[in-house]
């Protein structure tokens, strides 16, 4: 009996209606994870092993660990994930039933599933930096900073840093995405509202002009035709456009991927995760630039999510695989605990360790691979909890 309730699908898995879960969605979020997470891991390789060592001189191996120190599209992703399970959300609810209500137990459930696990880390972080006075070195843009450790946390507890201070959060650097995240979530029901309004709530040009005013808005955001700080839904919110056109167009999608063979689709969905990596490390300039970037970027995602629908197929059966659905479903819990840990324990390695090459790879698989273990354990004791928590008025309300 105590064995049956350590079965990882029991210990890992969230508070989901299993008629609405969708494997694939997780299988998504752990190509997003993955991106960041070997990104972060081999940037740190780059700064504390390979830089410090010239012995490590070997041209072709140093270029393929750079081509993979990328971890930005992995977060663009998660911002399609999102505006692709809120807009599913918000559709599968009856013209009638969008009301204040359901507006209030969306604003739950997105409060007791992002907010506990957040404040737990920059708080956690303030006590070490502030009251302690340990900070780890090599943490850049997040240490070298005019804003003060308590003007910082003050910002990222109401998850404004980006749009105050235009800088990332000190206390915890990847906190600008989770800023844009929630300032996702807090326009999503205005957004919804705007495009169900009438009668004709599914119009495809009510979402087509959706799209085109948030291409518009990202891209004066980006290139600064208007001055606005950078770290902000602005300069993003066409990634959750676009997940929200997937929700709206995925019966299309579906049909244009499974023209796809289930070989083929393992071959073009290889690529398009190395694509990933190599668009983290492209250069695109200003202004025109940014549309090819854009094409690229979304196109990635695109491709991905059309993949990741066909069930039957090789990259699509991978995407369900039950230890790659657990590792999406910590995705969060990963995303929170994995930057500090990899930094500090790649500083302790190369102090202690002799690198080579021998080394390095072994170093990076026990690094990712405690990573991975302490994302697991922040999943079950912090996250887990408050996501299955609910305030008592919303679970009266639900029971009559």
């Amino acid at each position: 009996m105590l064995l049956n309730h350590l079965q990882p699908s029991k210990v890992f898995q969230r508070s989901i209606n299993p008629a609405n879960y969708r494997p694939e969605i997780d299988g998504l979020r752990f190509f997003a994870i993955m991106n960041v997470m070997i990104g972060h891991l081999l940037e740190r390789v780059e700064r504390f092993w390979i830089a410090p060592n010239p012995q490590l001189d070997n041209g072709p191996i140093n270029a393929v660990l750079h081509f993979f120190a990328s971890p930005n599209q992995g977060v663009l992703l998660f911002f399609a994930i999102s505006g692709f399970i809120i807009a599913k959300q918000m559709q599968d609810v009856a013209a009638g039933r969008f009301d204040s209500a359901f507006v209030t137990k969306y604003y739950v459930r997105r409060i007791t599933r992002i907010f506990p696990p957040y404040y737990f880390i920059i708080f956690s972080t303030f006590c070490v930096y502030f009251f302690l006075g340990l900070q780890p070195s090599g943490l850049n843009r997040s240490a070298i900073s005019d804003v003060s450790l308590p003007h910082s946390l003050l910002a990222s507890v109401f998850y404004v840093h980006g749009a105050v201070f235009d800088s990332l959060p000190r206390l915890y650097a990847l906190g600008w995405s989770l800023e844009v995240e929630v300032q996702f979530y807090v326009l999503a029901p205005l957004i919804f509202l705007t495009l169900f309004r009438g009668d004709d709530r599914a119009a495809p040009w009510r979402f087509a002009a959706m799209l085109a005013v948030f291409f518009a808005v990202s891209f004066v955001a980006i290139n600064k035709i208007v001055p606005v700080n950078s770290f902000t839904i602005l300069s993003y919110i066409v990634y959750f456009g676009v997940g929200i056109m997937l929700a709206r167009h995925e019966g299309a999608f579906r049909r244009a991927f499974a023209l796809i063979g289930s070989r083929a689709s393992l071959v073009l969905g290889t690529a398009t995760v190395l694509g990933m990596f190599w668009l983290g490390t492209a250069h695109f300039e200003p202004l025109a630039m940014t549309l090819f970037s854009w094409a690229f970027s979304l196109g990635i995602i695109v491709i991905l999510f059309g993949l990741a629908f066909q069930p039957d197929t090789l990259f699509g059966r991978f995407c369900r695989l039950p230890y790659i659905t657990y590792i999406g479903l910590a995705c969060y819990s990963l995303y929170l605990v994995h930057l500090q840990l990899f930094h500090i324990a790649a500083q302790i390695f190369a102090r202690f360790v002799p690198i080579n090459y021998f080394t390095l790879f072994g170093g990076f698989a026990l690094i990712m691979l405690a990573g991975l273990i302490a994302g697991y354990a922040f999943f079950v004791l912090v996250e887990k909890p408050f996501a299955s928590w609910r305030p008592s008025s919303l679970k009266a309300r639900k029971t009559t």
